[in-house]
């Protein structure tokens, strides 16, 4: 005799896919002809945007943008100049089976981009370019199995219980960021934008009802170029933003968010005071995962007093996730520089190849920094510094991060680094729950109650009651009827009495 048991589904989304592909895209560019010929590339900055993400008949399609600004030394090492590039890309993923209802998130960013003077009047850039691919589908879940509502055959089950965070809501928004900046008093006074780096941070996620509201900043980071001084001026603003997502159901527990930058535009403009302001258009997709908490029942044991049964047994992977960690790692470097430094006048930052793995945290900064030596003349700088850290767990997985707390001091030859990376960090684990689906019964080998005591007579040592009626014949209820429970049942003796 073959028993199903009764089970409840819950509808969840369930990660089907996911995986990180690096590709190298590489593009030339020409100075140009009011531009003196470059001696050295001095600083690299680069942005990457996501300018969509489709489905296909065989897998999903990212398409993007990866744009670098090369800050150059002019040949008399008097003055600087830009060189801009963008360079269009695409990365296919090849998924079988995936549904047209799948939801794909993505998050893209340059690992590396080296450039190089081809020649006095040439440029070239080649990215490496990183894209993080997770694709969600709808699936259903048992989050609570019971014995059949009527049965004559004497079962008895053991119910186990664990709480999990699943994802019941996969959603995304695209917003703009539209703001004005002055200038700030005792800068320069700007001719032209030299480089641009736009970060989006997400500060906090509220849950209410079903909306959430996700509120954060954007840091910016500008540098220009000023009929005034030889070298770029950095400027760096902060604009808050807040936005309202409609996750579509209820009683979450959590959302990760991930802002996806998909353009960024940057003019200077003049104010009606007459001086000058810089205008910045954002525009950028929020991407969200919200968990619920869901207590799971299931059943782990089965038998019968009534005859010999052969449990059913069927193993869940489960991704057990739990609301992000904020992290900081700190770093201490003294580069080495060929001229004595007099005055640092720029610094460029670029986040490259952030990864945690088993809990060991690696990144690599690229550092550009643009110099005055102390014989007057304009110099520069690259260095990889690299960051670790092994205080991570090994069950978490790496959402963001970002780049903060700068420090520069110059001391002849060297140069004193101090910077600072922020994580933003989820837990993400895997809980496997190993549940009875049925139950094979016997019934040619019916047990016969005169082959076994009335009541059995038995010495507790580290048994557990269910252990002790499954043996005996009984039941947990019938034991604990028949023994008062006072400080516990080890090392007692323990009347069992049968129930066949």
């Amino acid at each position: 005799m073959e028993i199903n048991f009764e089970t409840r589904q819950a509808e969840v989304y369930r990660e089907v896919y996911h995986q990180t592909r690096r590709i190298q895209e590489s593009t030339e560019s020409v100075v140009p002809d009011t531009e003196e010929d470059i001696n050295r590339i001095a600083a690299v900055q680069t942005s990457v945007y996501l300018k969509s993400k489709d489905l296909t008949g065989r897998g999903v399609l990212i398409s993007g943008e990866a744009c670098a600004s090369l800050v150059c030394i002019g040949e008399k090492q008097d003055s600087v100049s830009v060189v801009r590039t963008v360079k269009p890309f695409s990365v296919e993923y090849e998924i079988p089976d995936l549904t047209a209802e799948a939801q794909p998130q993505v998050a893209l960013s340059i690992q590396a981009a080296d450039a190089r003077v081809v020649n006095p009047r040439k440029v070239s850039v080649t990215f490496e370019i990183a894209s993080e691919l997770s694709c969600y589908a709808k699936d259903a879940v048992s989050v609570d199995t019971l014995l059949p509502a009527e049965q004559d055959v004497s079962l008895y089950a053991k119910l186990d219980e664990t709480e999990l965070s699943l994802p019941n809501a996969v959603t995304e928004k695209i917003f703009a960021i539209h703001e004005q900046f002055p200038i700030p008093d005792g800068k320069p006074k700007p001719e032209k934008i030299a480089t641009e780096r736009a970060e989006l941070t997400v500060t906090d996620c509220q849950l209410i009802g079903s909306k959430a509201v996700v509120k954060g900043n954007a840091e910016l980071t500008v540098s220009y170029l000023s009929d005034e001084v030889d070298y770029p001026v950095r400027v760096d603003f902060s604009a808050p933003f807040s936005q309202i997502v409609d996750i579509g159901t209820e009683q979450m527990a959590f959302s990760t968010v991930r802002p996806e930058l998909t353009a960024a535009y940057y003019d200077l403009t003049d104010t009606i005071g007459g001086e000058k302001a810089l205008d910045v258009e954002l525009h950028a997709l929020l991407e969200l995962v919200s968990y619920g908490r869901e207590a799971v029942q299931y059943i782990a044991d089965v038998y019968s007093n009534s005859m010999p049964c052969t449990p059913q047994r069927q193993a869940e992977v489960f991704a057990a996730v739990e609301s992000s960690q904020r992290r900081k790692v700190t770093q201490e470097e003294r580069v080495h520089v060929m001229d004595d430094c007099a005055d640092v006048l720029s610094v460029f930052l670029t986040l490259t190849r952030p990864a945690l793995e088993q809990g060991k945290l690696s990144a690599a900064v690229n550092l550009d920094i643009v110099y005055r030596t102390d014989s007057g003349q304009l110099s520069s700088a690259r260095r990889t510094l690299v960051l670790s850290d092994e205080n991570g767990g090994a069950d978490q997985r790496l959402l963001t991060a970002r780049l903060t707390d700068l420090s520069i001091r110059p001391d002849g030859q060297f140069i004193d680094v101090h910077l600072a990376l922020e994580l933003d960090l989820i837990t993400a684990d895997e809980v496997e729950v190993n549940r009875l689906t049925g139950a094979v019964l016997d019934e040619e080998q019916r047990f016969d109650p005169a082959d076994y005591p009335a009541i059995t007579l038995v010495r507790v040592q580290d048994e557990s009651l269910w252990e002790l009626a499954k043996q005996y014949h009984s039941s947990e209820d019938r034991i604990r009827e028949s023994n008062p429970e006072d400080d516990g049942y080890r090392g007692r003796m323990l009347l069992i009495p049968r129930t066949i």
